[in-house]
């Protein structure tokens, strides 16, 4: 509506400049002269401008701008021009028989036809500018529109992805369970009989919240102590894990297994002796949660895409304006993950 009042703006505010110009230079005709002139020029413009946008109502069904815009433009103004010559030419004989001004001319009425054909061509030229200012804002809203498609069509792709990977809890990581179960029972049943305990836990927590990718830090931290456990009982005092997470950040969010990811990656790309230590530290600090080990790299390692980290940092990404950070230095590898 507002872009709508724009034209009749532009007809009132330019009748008023074009009437102040006149009071100054006609001389002899009195206040209401110049203001029935005035009321005579703004009707006169607005009535033009009712039929060009008539006329491109019904050009728009029969000679679409998107067939030819140049060829409709040209038709659209010479129509125009015809059809707006009766206005003219009634506007000129009201002017002449009833004010009869000594100004009116041969070479007058030459610039005002000018004149004339120029505001028409503008008049039209406005609708033409809508229509292509309609084509762009709908091409802006289609490639916006396509963007978030495409938006969505990879979060949804990297939901599936991390489900995949979470559903897995890594073979890996269940082979040497079931491999390291074998020499308990064949040693230390009661040992054994706490490994499956614990092993339970592990994956019941799985199967509770395996259509969540969110869970609270206290959930999260509840279920990584059984995999500590199992650590412990596997790698015995070649593993340390440190656990300092305030009561703050236990209340705060926290992607499903994201710890037990990375404690898992750490064990995958770095040796565990007794003689050498493996130190894995988590905390919290300023609304992210820290996960730090000491680099001590294997020199054969199991073939690694690094898929699960790159998977966790999209779908954190999905989740929050808050980035996950990797520091690898020389001798600390450390991820910083955003609390929800």
């Amino acid at each position: 509506m507002k872009n709508r009042s724009i034209p009749y703006v532009i007809i009132f505010v330019g009748s008023l400049v074009t009437a102040f110009i006149r009071f100054f230079v006609i001389e002899g005709w009195s206040l209401w002269w110049h203001i029935l002139f005035l009321f005579i020029q703004i009707v006169g413009f607005v009535l033009i401008w009712e039929v060009i946008k008539a006329l491109n109502h019904f050009f728009d069904k029969r000679i679409p701008f998107s067939e030819g815009s140049r060829r409709r433009l040209i038709i659209q103004q010479v129509c125009s021009v015809v059809l707006a010559f009766p206005i003219f030419v009634l506007f000129y004989q009201v002017v002449t028989v009833t004010l009869r001004p000594s100004f009116i001319t041969p070479q007058f009425i030459a610039i005002g036809s000018v004149l004339a054909f120029i505001v028409i061509f503008l008049m039209n030229f406005v609708l033409y500018n809508e229509y292509v200012s309609e084509q762009w804002k709908q091409s802006v809203e289609d490639k916006a529109k396509l963007q978030v498609e495409a938006a969505e069509l990879q979060k949804e792709k990297s939901l599936m992805q991390y489900h995949h990977l979470k559903n897995q809890v890594n073979p890996h990581f269940l082979f040497n369970a079931f491999t390291s179960l074998d020499g308990l029972i064949q040693t230390n049943q009661t040992l054994a009989s706490e490994y499956v305990r614990h092993l339970s836990k592990v994956y019941r927590y799985v199967l509770e919240h395996k259509e969540n990718e969110v869970v609270s830090v206290a959930t999260e931290i509840a279920f990584i102590q059984h995999y500590i456990s199992l650590l412990n009982i596997r790698f015995a005092e070649a593993i340390h894990v440190e656990m300092r997470v305030s009561s703050q950040a236990k209340e705060k969010g926290i992607v499903m297994v994201t710890l037990q990811m990375l404690i898992d990656n750490a064990i995958k790309h770095n040796s565990v002796h007794l003689k050498t230590p493996l130190t894995i530290r988590v905390w919290d600090e300023n609304g992210s949660l820290f996960v730090q080990n000491n680099k001590q790299l294997r020199k054969q390692i199991d073939h690694s895409t690094k898929h699960g980290l790159k998977q966790l940092t999209q779908l954190y990404s999905y989740l929050t304006d808050a980035k996950v950070v990797v520091a690898d230095e020389e001798k600390l590898f450390a991820v910083q993950i955003p609390l929800l």
